[in-house]
């Protein structure tokens, strides 16, 4: 069934953040800018899984953990749980080991793997927690999807939750009367990630999300992958064994984002393109009438970078690029 208009209000403000990789510091503050902002909406992009486990080993004096290269070590019960908040802010997960165990963690990959997957599940399902929690006293619905970095199979075993709501099964009508469509997925990059295509596979996606809609003008596309050149898309070029080349101006430049988004973008010209996947690209740009949006992230330091987005009838009344 195609996607049919709702009423219209007469704003709507939208919180975007994205790129957030386990950062449970990030994660709170993306929720608490409901009531700091009074927000009528909130909407998470892709990439919601962190990428290494920090192991916590049981000692004589406690739990002793590396944390961003400084040993931390955990004498009692309230020390435990601040070095699992340090640990997790940054987007890390926390796993109890003994020193027995650890050594045998260094040996199985299959180990590694499977308490790595476990821990992701642990974490959203603890989102999903905090989520319900806190936003239904504000009202305020929220939107979530995965990115190229996380593993579909997770959020399988993590379940789902009636108030942050999965929105790339379908299309999800935001207040105010604005249509939502969103696809995680990326093109090719260096690291082979879960959820990657060529260009070719990136159009015909994106054409099934917004075959959805009866009209683009008053949509949203929430495309994690940003439109190719763009001051969105910017990122350092790597050599073969993903080190940034060099210019004589320092790093050499260049655009990693989507054909593909860019293409569907000119030729439907949504009101607003929500992206996010290059880390340092924290921009604005228009592409025709559509204002593309990448909000950035600083998640490794527990820094929430986020878009605050006033929407009225079919334009972006104003926007503004946070970091808190």
């Amino acid at each position: 069934m195609r996607w049919r208009r709702g009423t219209p209000g007469k704003k709507t403000r939208v919180v975007f953040a994205t790129d957030l990789h386990g950062s449970e510091r990030c994660f709170k503050k993306w929720i608490n800018s409901a009531r700091v902002f009074e927000a009528d909406c909130l909407v998470m992009g892709g990439d919601i899984t962190g990428k290494a486990i920090v192991p916590m080993v049981e000692t004589a004096d406690g739990w002793r953990a590396e944390v961003s290269g400084n040993t931390r070590v955990a004498r009692d019960d309230d020390e435990l749980r601040d070095l699992r908040d340090l640990i997790r802010a940054g987007g890390r997960y926390d796993v109890q080991v003994t020193q027995k165990e650890l050594d045998r963690l260094g040996r199985d990959k299959e180990l590694q793997s499977r308490l790595f997957r476990d821990a992701m599940v642990r974490s959203l399902r603890t989102w999903f927690e905090i989520a319900e929690d806190r936003l239904p006293a504000t009202g305020t619905p929220a939107f979530f999807m995965l990115g190229n970095d996380d593993d579909e199979a997770v959020l399988a075993e993590a379940g789902s939750s009636e108030v942050l709501r999965y929105s790339e099964d379908g299309v999800c009508e935001l207040p105010g009367g604005h249509p939502m469509v969103s696809f995680g997925f990326s093109n090719p990059t260096p690291w082979k990630t879960p959820r990657e295509l060529d260009e070719d596979g990136m159009a015909a996606g994106i054409r099934r999300a917004t075959a959805q809609l009866e009209d683009s003008t008053r949509a949203i596309y929430n495309f994690h992958c940003p439109p190719r050149d763009t001051p969105l898309d910017q990122a350092a070029v790597l050599d073969d064994e993903l080190r940034p080349k060099q210019s004589g101006a320092g790093s050499l430049l260049g655009s990693v984002g989507s054909s593909a988004v860019r293409e569907a973008i000119e030729c439907d010209q949504p009101l607003l393109g929500l992206h996010g996947h290059v880390h340092e690209c924290a921009a604005v740009q228009r592409l025709g009438s559509t204002l593309c949006v990448n909000a950035g992230s600083e998640y490794q330091d527990g820094v929430l970078k986020a878009a605050i987005l006033d929407l009225e009838e079919d334009k972006v009344r104003q926007w503004q690029l946070i970091s808190s």
